[in-house]
């Protein structure tokens, strides 16, 4: 795909690599922690390991519906064999008598088994007569029985602290009996959008103007974390105003996001401002797209200036601000997943920058393929839309040829690729 923005490389910015490097040295993990209740923990960030305080399992229980039966070394089944059903055993309401040789007790899925047998036997593989049943196949010892602690063992240290709580998390924490969990505090984010040609979705739009696309573009990328939201609008290219709204913002956030501004045009006032309020780490970065991305802090609160072009927007923020928001959180993993994968078809592209270019990962015949999801223009949402990754093209490359191997972004799991 041909690419139609000449962009030249810059000595003086800095790679992808460091940059990273520099934003996440920068960032202290939060430490503030809150107790909360077990069902409010979805995506929420934990603060401490979690041990188990008993077996999981606790009891013996039957793995199928079936017959618990009391067998010996000598008397495993190995031809026709004959026992007598003397009770049940369901879950919730166990058989607690002694089962003797040759008995047999009825137990369901989850049921306890008897403390005197050995054995569960599946019920499609006996023949039922009255109090009786007979065993036509080979059984042995301890088969189709979960013992306590096969799951978890008592003291075992289930989840990391730094772990983000998802749906089975919670149901292995409701398992141990936890009602009440401490997580890591939410830190608050907040974000707006600079230029005179924005204006509201719900504005009849003029010539020379443009639907203010990228708010809502970070509050769709920001619901994945376990934050405090707060959008504060539109600011116009106005000095005084940009400088008192991030002024303003400072105050009430961990982290603040603004969309344009930071490039080198006369009306790019953001930069000036962050110079006159805080500190800028750096300003400028050798990727595409993406170049124009500023980065300090104004007050006590964590910012970064992403580039105004909506796809610029949602690169930038996957590759940079993604991972400072997981440490801030206080998660453990902070770096997003890459795989590797053969490109379908060559890509060009100028050296001097590393490039992100938007693909299509599928999984064909348990191998990896990629190739573009279509034109890759910084104004073209569109190819991020059709697209489920990023393919990772170095620097120092002008073309990359098909079935040459590739490092490739997911966007989801690798699970949601298959054909």
């Amino acid at each position: 795909m041909k690419d139609n923005c000449f962009n030249e490389f810059d000595p003086n910015a800095l790679n992808v690599e460091e940059a990273l490097e520099k934003i996440l040295k920068s960032i202290q993990s939060n430490k503030k922690t809150e107790l909360i209740p077990l069902k409010e923990t979805y995506g929420r960030v934990l603060a401490n390991d979690v041990r188990s305080n008993h077996n999981i399992p606790n009891y013996k229980n039957s793995a199928m519906d079936g017959y618990a039966l009391n067998i010996t070394e000598k008397n495993v089944i190995n031809n026709k064999k004959i026992f007598k059903c003397i009770g049940e055993s369901f879950a919730g309401h166990p058989y607690d008598k002694n089962v003797k040789v040759n008995e047999a007790v009825k137990v369901m899925t989850g049921g306890m088994v008897p403390k005197s047998c050995n054995a569960v036997v599946m019920r499609e593989l006996v023949d039922e007569s009255n109090d009786k049943i007979i065993i036509n196949s080979k059984i042995f010892i301890n088969q189709n029985i979960r013992f306590p602690g096969e799951d978890i063992k008592k003291g075992e240290i289930v989840l990391l602290k730094g772990r983000q709580i998802d749906d089975v998390d919670m149901g292995i924490l409701a398992s141990l009996g936890k009602s009440k969990i401490r997580v890591y505090t939410k830190p608050k984010i907040g974000f707006f959008s600079t230029g005179d040609e924005l204006v509201s979705v719900d504005t009849p739009i003029k010539k020379s103007q443009v639907y203010d696309s990228n708010r809502y573009l970070l509050h769709g990328l920001l619901q994945n974390y376990p934050i405090e939201i707060n959008d504060y609008g539109v600011v116009k290219d106005k000095r005084g105003l940009i400088k008192r709204k991030l002024d303003l913002a400072s105050r009430k956030c961990d982290l603040l996001l603004t969309t344009g501004g930071v490039s080198v045009g006369d009306a790019d006032y953001v930069k000036d401002a962050l110079v006159s309020l805080g500190k800028i780490n750096f300003w400028k970065i050798a990727v595409k797209p993406g170049r124009p991305l500023a980065f300090g802090r104004i007050n006590k609160c964590l910012f970064f200036g992403l580039p105004g072009n909506p796809v610029s927007v949602v690169v930038t923020f996957n590759l940079f601000v993604a991972s400072a928001i997981r440490k801030l959180t206080g998660q453990n993993n902070i770096f997003s997943l890459n795989v590797t994968a053969k490109l379908e078809s060559e890509i060009k592209k100028r050296k001097g920058r590393k490039e992100y270019k938007r693909g299509i990962l599928e999984i064909k015949n348990g191998k990896l393929f990629v190739k573009s999801s279509g034109a890759q223009g910084s104004n073209i949402l569109s190819s991020l839309k059709n697209a489920n990754c990023y393919i990772e093209l170095s620097e120092h490359v002008d073309k990359v040829k098909k079935g040459q191997n590739v490092k490739v972004i997911p966007f989801t799991l690798i699970s949601e690729y298959y054909e």
